[in-house]
């Protein structure tokens, strides 16, 4: 309605809004347009700079931006960003991942297939367009769940899914029967909701073959309304056949009972208030507003700043327009409003199932939910990649008592004691490979010259470092050579670690926190 809003203007110049909203009915998709959508469509394209309304005569004309707007906005597909894929055991490149699914499965703890390996992300940078992750090697066999724009699977094919599975003498029965030997769980039948419960895991599992977009809805509600039941955040994973819940508050039959069977009077309302602040909601709301023209096509994605537009726009075509989508694209609104009618009337029956172990058919959505590694949990595998490049790191080493003497040196071959061959000190400090300055902040300091601040600080910090490595040797350089592992954090590092492979570990773990952390930070 925007864009052909602006190319009127450009045809005729000046466009009266009874006229175009005359012609804006006869096309079908806009058959119910109101005058007020059309004056606050306008609005909004005026605020852009786009189009000037005169709201005496209820007309409006275009502005010196109409025809760059205009051709600029010929398609509606919006321009998705790469991110890059970056290994923090091997420190390497693996390949990159379409924002759409960083915004849809790029929590920290999510396992995905990229290269035919496994990866567990550890956390994302939005400002350097980079997703974190390590291999994970261990859990069995996960199959990729990104296809790009995924057609969504409709409630009739997850029926008929559902009416396979229950077949015990299928292949997905006897699949069931073999994981749960001893254990009173049947596959679930397709006419009824089965809730698996672990214990062990504080997992539930929601068996309910509904298809995408009403499991989505219902996985929404569901993680809005336990919520407020539990006071605790009750997260809510969902696919074609099942949703799975996972909170640190016990998540009970009668709770799960209260929330499928309670009645909401406006889904919608709820929804939307669930979903405010996501990132399916912010990347939608800044796609629209580049297409009203309130962001330039070249400006890059951010997520604090679309959740900004998205509070303040709350109420005008922008967000109206970005839920429409969005309802459209992810959820069914009117599909999850019979299932639980279906459920309050006892036409769909729920059956809940308190097991020792979840059954194969839980699988495929245990395998995508978040999950946080210890540090004691790091695989060997990792470690001993870890060993490996720390082993193999190059540093400038530089004696930090003549600042003449200065070499780059891989950790393991850096000799024990460190000594200067000049001066014979033995404070030597470790800086990056290509720190062409330190050597000469040395020297100016030892000629009694005056420091600036930036160097003043520099030569502080090469100075604890000359102190670790004159007392730790050779596993300083190793801690040091850590991704973001400073002096301050290797200090602590050496000071508490427990043998060789405890150091890797801790070592690892810092440098997980600070990959994790690192987007929060204010360059």
């Amino acid at each position: 309605l925007a864009h052909h809003a602006v190319g009127l203007a450009i045809q005729l110049g000046r466009v009266e809004l009874g006229g175009a909203l005359e012609l804006v009915r006869r096309a079908y998709p806009f058959r119910h347009t109101t005058l007020e959508d059309l004056v606050q469509t306008v609005s909004l394209l005026e605020s852009a700079g786009v189009l000037e309304l005169d709201r005496g005569s209820m007309s409006y004309r275009r502005r010196a931006r109409a025809l760059r707007y205009h051709y600029e906005n010929l398609s509606t597909i919006p321009d998705s960003l790469k991110f890059g894929v970056f290994d923090t055991a091997r420190k390497s490149f693996v390949g990159t991942l379409d924002q759409r699914f960083v915004g849809d499965h790029g929590e920290e703890g999510n396992i995905f297939v990229l290269r035919g390996t496994r990866w567990r992300i550890l956390g994302v940078d939005e400002k350097a367009l980079r997703v974190n992750v390590e291999p994970q090697r261990s859990g069995g066999i996960t199959v990729p769940y990104w296809k790009g724009e995924n057609i969504p699977v409709d409630i009739r094919t997850a029926r008929r899914v559902g009416l396979y599975r229950a077949r015990k003498d299928g292949p997905l029965g006897r699949a069931a029967s073999r994981c749960m030997a001893g254990a009173s769980f049947a596959p679930p039948p397709p006419s009824a909701i089965v809730a698996e419960s672990c214990r062990p895991e504080g997992l539930v599992v929601v068996h309910a073959c509904l298809g995408t977009r009403i499991n989505a809805t219902l996985a929404t509600l569901l993680s809005s309304v336990l919520s407020s039941l539990a006071g605790r955040t009750v997260e809510a994973r969902s696919d074609a056949y099942r949703i799975a819940l996972s909170s640190d508050s016990r998540l009970g039959e009668a709770m799960l009972r209260d929330a499928l069977e309670s009645e909401y009077d406006r889904l919608a309302d709820l929804v939307g208030g669930s979903i405010a602040g996501t990132h399916n909601v912010n990347w939608h709301t800044w796609c629209v507003a580049r297409r009203f023209g309130m962001i330039d096509r070249d400006a890059v994605y951010d997520r604090r700043d679309a959740r900004i537009i998205y509070e303040r726009r709350l109420g005008t075509p922008i967000v109206r327009e970005a839920l429409r989508e969005l309802y459209h694209d992810k959820y069914d609104l009117d599909g999850a409003s019979e299932i639980l009618s279906q459920i309050r009337s006892g036409k769909t029956r729920l059956i809940w199932a308190d097991l020792p172990r979840f059954s194969a058919l839980a699988a495929p959505i245990l395998g995508r939910t978040a999950y946080r590694s210890p540090a004691s949990s790091i695989e060997k595998g990792v470690i001993d990649m870890v060993r490996e490049r720390l082993l193999g790191t190059v540093h400038r080493l530089v004696c930090a008592r003549c600042g003449l003497w200065d070499r780059l040196v891989p950790t393991c071959e850096a000799g024990e004691p460190l000594v200067c061959p000049l001066c014979r000190a033995r404070q030597i400090t470790a800086s990056y490979r290509s720190d062409d300055d330190l050597p000469r902040i040395i020297r100016a300091r030892r000629a009694g010259a005056a420091l600036g601040r930036e160097d003043a600080r520099r030569l502080r910090r090469a100075w604890k470092v000359a102190s670790l490595v004159e007392n730790f040797g050779r596993t300083a350089l190793i801690a040091l050579s850590g991704y973001g592992v400073g002096a301050d954090t290797a200090a602590r590092i050496l000071r508490d670690m427990t043998g060789e492979e405890g150091l890797y570990r801790q070592v690892y773990e810092a440098e997980r926190q600070y990959v994790m952390t690192r987007g929060f930070w204010d360059d």
